[in-house]
């Protein structure tokens, strides 16, 4: 009998569908990871949309299997794919796949614990005399006496797992501080307090006071080395622009996509383990996921609003808000939300907050991250937009550190919606006043 050819077996629909689903999945190859009864659960699922991606990890995760979500970009056109899986299940398909093609990202998700990371960069050509490693011992030690001073938290450099993908022309390192059952409450605790300590630095090299607390016993010459000289100015070689929500963070082995700087671990790093494991690449790549924990019960997760408001809490003690977000939000101002939405198409409102004492508005913004500063979309820091009551302007700023003393030209508000703030500004102004309800929403 003439064999049955798969055409005709299965039609010519179903073959093309597969072939689709299979250029989607670029990590997950035919290689079947074994499984054991004290293994990690096999999930595996790939999404379009991260929303979508972080809200099924929520949702999969259970005490002794903690989900994460991953981004990868696929080799043929640099565009993203979600991944929602096991870290151990993810590393066993990603670390087989040719160097070049490893381009992954961890999405640290918002309102989530998270380990304390730096991202650590300077040109070189412009710095030919600074010493990186040098400079981030200095660092790291720098944070080892905030965290004694403001958590009682003795650590070493042994805490410190350093990543490193310099170039010739970049210096480069991810730095992250590990110690078991210890974590921030979420990304934007740590950014407070590495921008707390990043003021104190510049406040430390700018002013003649000779009474700086703790930076009082650091060699000011090491200090001074930490300044660093960018297309933009001089500014410290800390990266303040990646504790936003939902942030991408390269992992371990993983380049940018159309480059060549691969995030190996450095030469002077002390690392100890904290996730032990027989495999020490795996050992490395669990402990530089920032907010992986396969316990999280027992963790005491750090806060940091300012210098004077510094606690430490059990993560059973916490409660649990929902990962899913909202598509967009509202501020008692409905015309000009609908002017700023026209303006920022396709992108959505993800916060409005209005400030009584200043008589502004700020609006969020996800889903556009067009900088008129640069003329060009930025990678991953996100763009807002200011609305001026008193002048009746709005202009755009930038998350990005490099663009923060950015202001873009002011633009008139319509005058449909000069006229009703004329007419009804009393009325808005009254009910505008809900900073901390529109807040609570997101």
């Amino acid at each position: 009998m003439e064999p049955i050819c798969t055409n005709r077996f299965y039609g010519s629909k179903v073959q093309k569908r597969s072939a689709s689903r299979s250029k989607i999945c670029w990590v997950k190859t035919h290689r079947v990871m074994p499984s054991h009864i004290l293994g990690p659960t096999q999930y595996w699922q790939e999404f379009h949309k991260q929303a979508d991606a972080l809200a099924m990890a929520a949702e999969r995760s259970t005490k002794t299997d903690t989900l994460c979500t991953f981004v990868y970009q696929r080799p043929s056109d640099g565009s993203r794919r979600f991944v929602v899986a096991h870290p151990e299940v993810y590393w066993w398909y990603y670390k087989i796949k040719p160097q070049e093609e490893r381009c992954s990202y961890e999405v640290i998700p918002k309102d989530s614990p998270c380990w304390l990371y730096l991202d650590l960069e300077y040109p070189i050509e412009l710095n030919p005399l600074c010493n990186g490693s040098r400079m981030t011992k200095t660092l790291i030690d720098i944070i080892r006496a905030y965290l004694l001073n403001h958590y009682h938290l003795l650590c070493d450099r042994s805490n410190f797992l350093i990543l490193d993908s310099t170039t010739s022309k970049k210096f480069s390192r991810h730095v992250i501080f590990t110690m078991k059952d210890m974590a921030f409450k979420d990304n934007s605790h740590i950014g407070k307090f590495i921008k707390t300590i990043y003021n104190d630095i510049l406040f430390y090299l700018k002013s003649d006071t000779l009474s700086h607390g703790i930076l009082n016993y650091f060699n000011k010459a090491d200090i001074e080395e930490m300044l660093v000289k960018t297309q933009h100015g001089e500014k410290l070689f800390i990266d303040n622009g990646v504790y936003t929500k939902n942030r991408h963070f390269r992992i371990y082995l993983s380049t940018k996509w159309g480059k060549q700087s691969y995030l190996t671990v450095s030469t002077d790093c002390m690392h100890n383990a904290v996730n032990k494991c027989r495999e020490k690449e795996l050992e490395i790549f669990l402990d530089s996921l920032i907010s992986y924990f396969p316990n999280k019960q027992n963790l005491i997760l750090l806060e940091f609003f300012n210098r004077s408001d510094v606690k430490a809490k059990l993560y059973s003690n916490v409660p649990i808000r929902s990962i899913r977000e909202n598509d967009d939000q509202s501020s008692a101002y409905p015309e000009i939300d609908r002017y700023i939405r026209n303006l920022i198409d396709p992108g959505k409102i993800r916060i409005a907050k209005y400030f009584d004492k200043t008589k502004t508005l700020r609006y969020e913004i996800y889903g556009n991250r067009y900088c008129e500063n640069i003329g060009r979309y930025h990678k991953s820091n996100n763009v807002y937009w200011i609305v001026d009551l008193n002048t009746k302007k709005v202009y755009q700023k930038c998350h990005d550190e490099d663009c923060s003393e950015f202001l873009s030209t002011p633009k008139n508000l319509p005058e449909e919606i000069l006229f009703k703030l004329d007419k009804e500004g009393d009325i808005f102004m009254t009910g505008a006043t809900i900073d901390e309800d529109i807040t609570k929403k997101i």
